[in-house]
């Protein structure tokens, strides 16, 4: 008899979860749509940052202390020489 009550105390919690873990992926979906909506109402870009997700799988390819990689050759900027007078407003 305890064996029956313990199976469906453990039925009635993983169900409880599975609807808790829903409901808050809900909630982030709604979130995330009307951030979306309010950004473009406003006339501007939306802005997705997966450099977080990046990091996670460099972190966890063991890349935490490695040296950056060489960015590649320096081409320097060529020198012009800004006179000191202002020309004519027109």
């Amino acid at each position: 008899m305890s064996a029956l009550i313990r199976f469906i105390t453990r039925v009635i919690f993983t169900l409880a979860t599975l609807v808790l873990v829903l409901c808050l992926m809900g909630v982030a979906v709604v979130t995330m749509i009307g951030l979306l909506i309010w950004s473009l109402l406003r006339g501007r870009k939306p802005v997705f940052d997966t450099s977080g997700f990046a990091r996670a799988r460099n972190y966890r390819a063991g890349q935490r202390g490695a040296a950056p990689k060489p960015m590649g050759e320096v081409i320097d900027v060529e020198v012009r020489e800004v006179s000191e007078k202002l020309p004519p407003q027109t």
